[in-house]
Parts: C-alpha cells; structure tokens; sequence
C-alpha cells in the first residue's frame, strides 16, 4: 500500500510533536537550577548583608553538587524513557555541554574576571535559553534569554553584592517561569 504525500506530512507532523513532547519533560532541569542559583545567590547576598562575607558561598558549595548529582539521575531517567533520538536532542546536547564547559572556564577565571563573573555568566544562560527557546519554538525561554543579556549589562553597573540579586531574578526569569510553563505545556500535551 501506498502512502499519500498528505499521509508522508502527517508522518513528520506526528514526529516534530512527539519530539517537543520529549524535550519538553526536561522542565524539572530548568526548575532545579533556576530555583538551585536563586536560592544560593539570594543566601550569598543575605551572608554578605550580614558581613559573613567568610561563609557567603556556603549555599553555592551545598547546593551545586546535590544539583548536579539530581540532574543526572533525572537525565538516566529521562534516556531510559527516550524512544527516539532527534535532531534536536542532539543540538540540545551540544549547547548544554558547550554550555557546561564555558561555565567552567569562566568559573574557573573568577580570580582574574572578579566583578565580570556573574555578568559574563548571565551571558551563557542567555545563550542556553535563547537557544534551546527557538530550536524548540517555546517563547518563554527565549524571552528569559533576552532578560539574561539584559541582567547581564546591568550587572556591569552594580557593586557584586547587588549583581547577585539581579542573578536571582535572571534565573526567575529565564528558567523558573519557564520551567513552570514547560510544565504546563506538557501535561496538556500527554
């Protein structure tokens, strides 16, 4: 039997969606690091607040590597359930290691950025939403994007201490928010 051009465009409509679908579960990636960065930057300026400057990172030391360990349990669960790999599961791929291993390097350069850091960081996690938003046509995510750039230039004008609350609400913007709406987006999607 043959297939119709109609049923053929149906075939790849069918594909596209169920590969959103997909992607779209990984909204419990951008909830636990936007709620993990808001919590340790809000915590870092709160023990600066209270000149225990000495202490001020406590929250960053705790709680990215229990992030880390959590986001990669999820991710093996998320591989287990995979059925297909996509293209844009491979894109996504790329740009969340590329991602990883320019955090790394700015993070590891902090001695020699010193008040550039958290800027030079807003930048990436603008790059990361911006991009991940438009390979997978989600609105949310590339506005948050576009808000990290814009934190990011403002950061450049703020003593560090305050760079940190403009970090927090950045991260609301770019990956709380749309984290929440993914969500939502996907259970009326299943």
């Amino acid at each position: 039997m043959e297939n119709t051009p109609k049923q053929h465009l149906d075939l790849i409509a069918e594909m596209i969606q169920t590969a959103r679908r997909e992607y779209n579960d990984s909204s419990n990636i951008y909830l636990l690091w936007g709620w993990v960065v808001s919590i340790a930057s809000i915590l870092q300026f709160i023990l600066i607040q209270m000149h225990h400057e000495g202490m001020s990172g406590i929250g960053w030391v705790v709680l990215i590597p229990a992030a880390l360990i959590a986001q990669i349990v999820m991710m093996m669960k998320m591989r287990k359930k995979e059925k297909v790999q996509t293209h844009i599961d491979t894109i996504m791929g790329y740009l969340w290691t590329a991602f990883g291993v320019s955090l790394g390097i700015v993070l590891f350069s902090q001695g020699k950025l010193q008040e550039n850091t958290f800027p030079m960081v807003l930048m990436l996690y603008g790059i990361g939403t911006f991009v991940s938003g438009g390979a997978i046509q989600f609105r949310a995510l590339i506005i948050g994007g576009i808000c990290c750039w814009v934190v990011a230039i403002a950061c450049f004008f703020v003593p560090v201490q305050y760079q940190l609350l403009l970090l927090a609400l950045a991260v609301i913007a770019a990956y709380i928010i749309p984290g929440y709406l993914l969500k939502i987006r996907y259970k009326k999607n299943v």
